[in-house]
């Protein structure tokens, strides 16, 4: 079962003010390389802690894209604490992902 969830900009809004750990990928359905990039998501995904919610977003509005700072696709985003940890944009393989994402989910006080 994927841990990748379809979310909206509301429950993304929800999900980043709530404090946890949450990784976005933002996406449009004309977009050519989103595809490749969803392949590499999930495969990050099974890779991430458990406690980092993942969250797939779409921009086809584009006042979610305004919201989010969303100017290219496809784009990353990793929240902690409410805040934004990275931003990526473009397409990376998964591993380039995971090296691009580790240094932001560390462990508390480790």
């Amino acid at each position: 079962m994927s841990r990748v969830r379809d979310a909206d900009a509301e429950q993304l809004r929800a999900e980043i003010e709530a404090g946890g750990r949450v990784m976005v990928e933002f996406w449009a359905p004309w977009c050519v390389q989103c595809r490749p990039m969803a392949s590499a998501v999930e495969r990050v995904a099974d890779r991430l802690p458990e406690d980092v919610s993942i969250l797939k977003v779409s921009v086809e509005d584009e006042a979610v894209a305004d919201e989010w700072s969303v100017t290219s696709l496809p784009a990353i985003a990793l929240y902690v604490g409410g805040r934004e940890a990275t931003a990526l944009s473009g397409f990376r393989r998964a591993p380039a992902l995971m090296e691009a994402l580790r240094p932001h989910l560390a462990p508390a006080g480790g």
